[in-house]
């Protein structure tokens, strides 16, 4: 251990155990506990509600938490929580993993609006991925776990992820009708600076909120730092505002914009083929991605009671997303594979995904009597998906025969979703216990829009419907403590880039034809957990199991044979097809605990173990993680806190055959708040103390040899900090 990493942590464990008073405060401690206990969740029945009182499993993650570890980025929002998995790193696609199960059987949902789909080989969205969102708006993150399709309908097959931004109210102290906040911050591993402003404002009867952030940084680097580099700059524009029609009854719009350009000295998906031929040399390349998400909101909100609801949410949005990748290299080529080929190649490849999401939102509730409170509400939604690529190939300015090629990976395609849903909840035994079922209805439909394959027929419509139904219960064993129990369904509409794709890649020995016979996916999830306080120790704990049918993958339908282009050698092409032939069980155990030893330090756990299997072949699946968790030790006064955290995974032995395993770590973290005044603030977090070399599995899963993990190793030793203030 170097002299740098002993004072590092020597200065760390001071700072957690030296400056802890011995005085103990046990009220205030206690008042720590009832405040985690009573976070406000809306994720579980679409209502506000306190955390204690759902009966399921929820992860959230708040805005000083954001805030205190200093995220910027949303592959980080979730590091300290062992059950959710975020792939992808800074400028790549991202997408979040619950409990085993990722890709877009995932719903994710900012302010109420269904956000973006993915789009990559088997579903993974690992070409485009849903981290469209700035972490510095963000007021709560929320994952519920486990099949959701009552409450939200298609694609809450594995969890929902729900973010909620922050509002004017949220800044303006009472009286106040202007406030606002600058923060700047810096990242040692992407080497990113950022700067953000809000504004807040109250009029009247109107509350305004603006916020603009800017970040400029770099690829995030492995431990080597050996990654291609990268340049990533984003912007992110909010604008809400709220009419207060009077106290019960209000009217707000949101506008959301997020735009993202990653430049790089690398154009892999274009050249790879080529670097490993004879005589063909790179003489340049280089690539540009460019993210660009807009969402716009106009909602209706009411607690003015009327004989059918007490409370009612009605909005409709609009969300537009855009990715463009472009790819360029030029090729010195000297060649001979049976006729000669000399000449200066500069080569093009652009790629484009867009989708538009156009809904209308609706929810109420209303209490009958003491016993019965009635949920429901009414959901419509239309997404439009198109996927195009073009190449161009030229030499001295002058395109090659057969260029330029243009290629929709998928007709563009329209599906719409409606879907009603109820539930009832039902008080027993003085309140005590409460049991909620519900069910929804949905219908959808999926519309190629006329679209023909290559041998002239049209690609099939996809018109069906869905009931999903979810039973919930919770018992208060005692005053701090419930005992809960669920039963949830999901289901998943066929995606349309899987059922529609028509994609020739002959060239690498494949080609994928489309599909006129799929179901959807579903899922089924049995939940039993205990959440709750004995005087100053917090916890939560659940068992799970979930059952995967229909999922979609690809089947060998037939084998051609044909002939490579540039080495004229013959070679055979597989023929796939994505049908429902997969399903996969899932199961784990989740516990998080948090214990005040006086009023300023706290000690806290948390530990996830998952074990997922193919029900066909028996494999372990590559979506799971190891048993992982996090252990950490705080310290906290008015105006200083600190925390001492350790990351840790066992080895992962489950994995699926002729897949190496991966190793397990232990790393550790340290983080420092300091409020200099009432309105400054500085934050810092060094992550990966040690400076150790590892792998998270979820990076490393399917990797066939150990010499394939050194370019997907986590960073070394990095530093983030930011520096805020309120007016």
């Amino acid at each position: 251990m170097s002299k740098f990493t002993r004072t590092v942590l020597a200065s760390a464990v001071a700072a957690q155990f030296v400056m802890a008073p011995n005085v103990i405060a046990q009220e205030s401690a206690s008042a720590d506990v009832a405040n985690e206990f009573e976070v406000i969740v809306v994720s579980g029945s679409r209502t506000e509600k306190p955390l204690k009182d759902v009966a399921g499993s929820i992860s959230v993650v708040t805005a000083d938490e954001i805030e205190n570890q200093v995220v910027d980025d949303m592959s980080q929002l979730f590091k300290y929580d062992p059950s959710v998995q975020v792939s992808g790193t800074a400028g790549q696609a991202q997408n979040i993993i619950v409990r085993g199960m990722g890709g877009d059987r995932v719903l994710m949902i900012k302010d109420g609006m269904r956000m973006n789909e993915g789009y990559g080989a088997d579903g993974l969205n690992d070409i485009v991925g849903r981290g469209f969102i700035e972490t510095d708006t963000l007021k709560q993150v929320e994952v519920a776990k486990g099949a959701a399709s009552s409450l939200y309908g298609s694609d809450a097959l594995g969890g929902i992820v729900v973010f909620t931004t922050k509002d004017a109210s949220d800044y303006l102290e009472e009286g106040e009708t202007f406030a606002g906040k600058v923060k700047a911050g810096h990242s040692s591993n992407t080497k990113q600076n950022n700067l953000g402003t809000t504004l807040a404002l109250k009029t009247g009867d109107f509350e305004h909120l603006l916020s603009a952030t800017v970040r400029k940084g770099e690829e995030q680097q492995n431990y080597k730092e050996t990654k291609a580099p990268l340049d990533i700059d984003s912007t992110s524009i909010l604008y809400k505002a709220k009419y207060n029609i009077n106290e019960k009854q209000n009217l707000s719009l949101i506008v959301d914009s997020w735009k993202q350009d990653v430049k790089g000295d690398t154009a892999y998906g274009l050249l790879s083929y080529f670097r490993t031929l004879d005589g063909y040399d790179v003489l340049e390349e280089n690539s540009l991605g460019e993210k660009d998400n807009l969402s716009m909101q106009l909602r209706y909100q009411s607690t003015d009671a009327t004989a059918i609801y007490d409370q009612l949410n009605v909005s409709v949005y609009r969300n537009s997303t855009e990715q463009t990748d472009t790819e360029y290299g030029k090729l010195d080529i000297d060649a001979n594979f049976g006729y000669p080929v000399v000449e200066i190649r500069d080569m093009w490849k652009t790629a484009v995904y867009e989708q538009d999401t156009v809904g209308f939102l609706s929810n109420a509730s209303l209490e009958l009597n003491d016993t019965h409170t009635l949920g429901y509400g009414l959901d419509v939604e239309q997404s439009e998906s198109k996927r195009h690529e073009s190449k161009l190939y030229s030499v001295e300015g002058t395109p090659k025969p057969g260029y330029p090629q243009e290629e929709d990976k998928f007709p563009t395609t329209e599906v719409f979703r409606a879907g009603v849903f109820v539930n009832d909840e039902m008080r027993f035994l003085d309140g005590a216990l409460t049991v909620t079922p519900g069910v929804r209805f949905d219908m959808y439909k999926m519309d190629p829009k006329g679209a023909v394959k290559e041998d002239g027929t049209e690609y099939k419509k996809f018109d069906e419907n869905n009931v999903s139904f979810n039973l919930g219960a919770l018992y208060r064993i005692a005053p701090t403590m419930n005992l809960f129990a669920q039963y949830g369904q999901g289901f998943k509409v066929p995606a349309y880039d899987l059922a529609y794709l028509d994609h020739d890649n002959s060239l690498y020995g494949y080609k994928i034809k489309p599909s006129d016979d799929l179901s959807p996916e579903k899922s089924d999830t049995f939940e039993l957990g205990l959440r709750g306080h004995v005087e100053d120790f917090y916890f939560t704990a659940a068992a799970f199991y979930t059952k995967y049918d229909d999922f979609l993958s690809t089947a060998l339908i037939d084998i051609e044979e044909g002939t490579n282009p540039y080495t004229g050698q013959p070679m055979n092409i597989n023929i796939y097809q994505y049908q429902n032939i997969d399903s996969v069980t899932i199961k784990g155990l989740e516990f998080a605990g948090q214990y005040y030893l006086n009023d300023n330090v706290s000690m806290y756990a948390n530990a996830a173990y998952t074990d997922g299997r193919d029900d066909q072949t028996d494999d372990y699946i590559t979506s799971i993680s190891p048993l992982s968790g996090v252990a950490g030790v705080r310290f906290e006064n008015d105006d200083f806190t600190s925390e001492l955290l350790v990351n840790w995974a066992a080895r992962m032995t489950k994995v699926p055959e002729e897949s190496v395993e991966i190793p397990g770590y232990a790393t550790m973290d340290f983080l420092v708040n300091y409020n200099v005044t009432e309105d400054f603030k500085v934050n810092l977090a060094i992550t990966n103390l040690l400076d150790k070399e590892y792998v998270k599995y979820i990076n490393g899963a399917g990797h066939k040899t150990n010499d394939t993990l050194q370019d997907i190793t986590e960073a070394g030793r990095t530093f983030s900090a930011s520096v805020s203030y309120n007016f």
